[in-house]
């Protein structure tokens, strides 16, 4: 295998974790009016939308920044509406506070220096992430970890992104290798590991333990608990090397 490309979010950082971190924050600006959980659940499918600054030249991108000032604000208050509480100062204090805390610095897997400083030695690199470019960059710049990548590419740039194998092709493309070379190391089974087989790439699933999978989602070719266990699985690669969780 001659590259490796890795996703980003709950892969090399821990993304909802540092988005609870923001949330309960908010939760404590809301004094115990509000319990972080009922927030947590209705805001983390959104989470970047609630911070997220959307800086671009595309018609997509200037559609969001047009649409999220008055998005966050109904967000935070059909929250706080759900927990019983009717605040609309309260929803715009939330707003500026969580976006603060989110801003705060990035939560980075505590194997991913490590690996990647290992696993570039002798691969090319590639980022592939959804999302949108501004957010995805400030969250690498933070995170210090843009050098490591050969290309990067993000969904929002492209106006497609995974599972559609097309952004794989261009991160590919981009690093100048075949897909038959190349691997896919993610968290998420339906976009990552899906995505990867549709491009002909071969796949690792990080698997934390804390995702279930489902009869639908597709099996990785290998995975792994840690980052820091992608060295010796690409080292004693076998094809089907990987089993339903909970196996011998």
């Amino acid at each position: 295998m001659r590259a490796l490309l890795f996703d980003l979010d709950n892969t090399l950082l821990m993304e909802d974790e540092v988005t609870f971190r923001a949330v309960r924050a908010a939760c404590e600006r809301a004094g115990g009016r509000a319990p972080v959980e009922r927030l947590y659940e209705a805001t983390l499918r959104i989470a970047e939308g609630l911070w997220g600054e959307f800086k671009g030249d595309g018609d997509g991108l200037h559609a969001l920044r047009e649409f999220v000032p008055s998005f966050r604000r109904e967000v935070w208050r059909g929250a706080l509406a759900d927990c019983g509480v009717d605040d609309s100062d309260l929803a715009a204090d939330l707003d500026e506070v969580y976006r603060h805390a989110r801003r705060a610095g990035e939560l980075i897997d505590p194997d991913a220096g490590a690996a990647l400083d290992d696993l570039s030695r002798d691969h090319r690199l590639a980022l592939v992430t959804n999302g949108a470019p501004d957010v995805q960059r400030e969250k690498l710049d933070r995170a210090a970890l843009t050098h490591y990548f050969a290309a990067i590419v993000i969904s929002a740039e492209l106006d497609v992104g995974k599972p559609d194998p097309r952004i794989f092709t261009a991160a590919l493309d981009a690093i100048g290798v075949a897909a038959d070379a190349a691997v896919m190391i993610g968290d998420s089974l339906p976009r990552d590991i899906r995505g990867a087989h549709n491009a002909g790439l071969r796949s690792i699933w990080v698997d934390r333990g804390d995702v279930a999978s489902r009869p639908d989602d597709p099996m990785p070719d290998a995975r792994v608990a840690s980052l820091s266990q992608i060295r010796s699985c690409l080292d004693e690669w076998e094809p089907d090397a990987a089993s339903p969780r909970g196996s011998p």
